[in-house]
C-alpha cells in the first residue's frame, strides 16, 4: 500500500560537472538539496573521480549527443530551479541555451569560467559564448570577481562595486551575486556582493585561508539555488548560503581531496524556515558572522530599478 500522504519535494535540475568523490558540481547540489528538503534531477557535463591535483585523478568530458538528451531529460522533468554550473566547451553552452527555450522555471547560472590563482578553467570561445548565450537567460548569476571581469570585460580597483554589479545586470540576469570581491586573511573577513537592479549589498562573513576550501564556489551556487526554491529570495538565499559555505569550510576534512563539506555543516547548523523573510534572515545570519552592509548610490553610480520589485517576484531582495 502506498501512502496519499507521502511528501512531494520541489525539484531541482542541475546540469554541471560531476565527481566520484566529493562534494563538487552535483554532488554539492545533490547534497545540499537533499539535506534542506528539495530533490534533484541532473545531467553531468563532465566526470571526474575527484577535483584537479588529487592523485590518480581521471575525467571525460560529456559526449555532447548524450549530454543533449539528459539535458532535455532535466528540462522534461519540469524542476522549479535549474542550475547551470561548469560547461566545459561551446558545444555544451549551446546545448543548455537551446534547451532553456522549453523552461519556464528560475534559472541560476554559476559562471565557472576561472580565478585569479589559474586564470581561466576553459577557452575563451566557450566563456564568450557563455556571456551571450546563458547570461541574458538566467535569472541568477553567482560570479566570482575574476569571473565577473571576464563576463564584463572590465576591473580593477579603480572600479566601483556599483559598477561591478550593475556591468552584469546589464547583461540580463535579474539579481547578481559577486562571490570572493575580497578578502581580509587578518580579520578573517571575505566580502561578496549582492544586487537585484533596485538594492545593493556588500555581504561580509567569515574567511579560514588555513583550509583549501576546495569546492566552496559550488557548495555556495548550491546553497543559492536550494534557498531560493525553498522560497526564500535571492537576497536571503544569498545570506544563507555565505553562513553555509563558510560553515562547510570549517568543516573540511580530507574527504574528496579536501572538499568543503556542508552536509557535516548541515548536521550542526538548521537553517530551515528563516529562508521566507529577508528581515528574519538577516537576523539569524549574525549569529554565524554573516553580516550585510547596504550600499550607498552616488552621483555617478546608481541603481538600475527605480522602484523596488514587488516581494512575490524572484528578483526582489
Amino acid at each position: 500500500m502506498f501512502d496519499d500522504d507521502v511528501t512531494t519535494f520541489p525539484l531541482i535540475g542541475s546540469v554541471q560537472n560531476s565527481v566520484g568523490m566529493g562534494f563538487l558540481g552535483n554532488q554539492a547540489t545533490m547534497a545540499i538539496a537533499n539535506a534542506l528538503g528539495a530533490r534533484v534531477v541532473h545531467a553531468q557535463s563532465q566526470f571526474a573521480n575527484a577535483h584537479a591535483g588529487v592523485a590518480g585523478r581521471t575525467s571525460v568530458i560529456a559526449d555532447v549527443a548524450q549530454f543533449r538528451r539528459d539535458v532535455n531529460f532535466v528540462i522534461a522533468a519540469r524542476p522549479a530551479m535549474l542550475h547551470i554550473g561548469y560547461l566545459p566547451k561551446p558545444a555544451h553552452v549551446d546545448t543548455v541555451a537551446n534547451a532553456l527555450a522549453d523552461f519556464k522555471g528560475i534559472v541560476l547560472l554559476d559562471p565557472v569560467i576561472g580565478d585569479y590563482k589559474k586564470g581561466l578553467f576553459i577557452s575563451e570561445e566557450t566563456a564568450r559564448a557563455i556571456r551571450d548565450r546563458l547570461l541574458p537567460l538566467a535569472q541568477i548569476v553567482t560570479p566570482n570577481r575574476f569571473e565577473a571581469e571576464v563576463l564584463i570585460g572590465a576591473g580593477g580597483d579603480d572600479m566601483s562595486e556599483h559598477k561591478y554589479l550593475n556591468g552584469i545586470f546589464d547583461l540580463g540576469p535579474e539579481a547578481v551575486i559577486i562571490t570572493s570581491f575580497s578578502r581580509d586573511p587578518e580579520k578573517h573577513r571575505m566580502t561578496s556582493l549582492f544586487s537585484n537592479g533596485y538594492s545593493y549589498y556588500r555581504i561580509v562573513g567569515p574567511y579560514f585561508p588555513r583550509y583549501p576550501a576546495h569546492g566552496i564556489g559550488d557548495v555556495f551556487a548550491a546553497a543559492v539555488s536550494a534557498f531560493v526554491c525553498l522560497g526564500g529570495s535571492p537576497f536571503a538565499a544569498t545570506l544563507l548560503a555565505t553562513a553555509l559555505a563558510s560553515r562547510a569550510v570549517a568543516n573540511t576534512t580530507p574527504y574528496g581531496g579536501a572538499t568543503a563539506d556542508p552536509i557535516a555543516a548541515l548536521a550542526k547548523w538548521n537553517p530551515l524556515g528563516y529562508q521566507v523573510d529577508d528581515d528574519r534572515t538577516m537576523r539569524f545570519c549574525e549569529r554565524s558572522s554573516v553580516e550585510s552592509q547596504q550600499l550607498k548610490p552616488t552621483s555617478e553610480d546608481g541603481a538600475r530599478l527605480k522602484f523596488a520589485p514587488p516581494k512575490h517576484k524572484i528578483i526582489y531582495g
